[in-house]
């Protein structure tokens, strides 16, 4: 009775500790497209092997949404070469519980000022006129890491923080 149980024991324990599951996955993906002349118009046939998902689209007034592998070139409307960086110097970094923010350019209108923590949180938000130099008070703030964003009409300053 005992030299049975053993080999029964044994394809148990080793069936269920080296069990297999069975997942579906795509190796691979291919496609082609072809222009099919029909009726006088030119057809742009696409079609995709290894799809994962159902291809569709929604067509709504001004919006035209598509899922799948399969989707149409991008379509540049224009390219925008103004700057939009704000060029700032922060100092002193770590701080202890201020800093100062020198502007290297000059900002006109209001300057609105956010802190985050690493979790996204924000932590000190605030809004000021914009002049040369100024000065944010962090004092309420632990020691930890935050990110300072300032932003100025459509331009913007980002940088890292560290708290002493």
């Amino acid at each position: 009775m005992m030299k049975a149980l053993i080999p029964a024991l044994f394809l148990l324990i080793s069936w269920s500790s080296v069990s297999q599951e069975v997942q579906r996955s795509t190796l691979s993906a291919a496609g082609s497209s072809v222009e099919v002349e029909s009726n006088g118009e030119t057809l742009l046939v696409q079609q995709s092997v290894g799809q994962q998902s159902v291809i569709g689209t929604y067509i709504a007034p001004g919006v035209e949404a598509r899922q799948g592998f399969i989707q149409p070139p991008i379509s540049v409307k224009g390219i925008s070469v103004e700057e939009t960086d704000i060029q700032a110097v922060v100092y002193p970094n770590p701080f202890e519980s201020s800093i100062q923010v020198k502007f290297g350019e000059v900002l006109k209108g209001e300057l609105s000022i956010q802190v985050y923590d690493l979790l996204g949180r924000t932590v000190y938000e605030a809004a000021e006129k914009a002049a040369p130099e100024i000065t944010i008070g962090l004092e309420h703030l632990s020691q930890a890491e935050y990110v300072l964003l300032i932003t100025s009409e459509n331009k913007q300053f980002k940088a890292t923080l560290l708290k002493n």
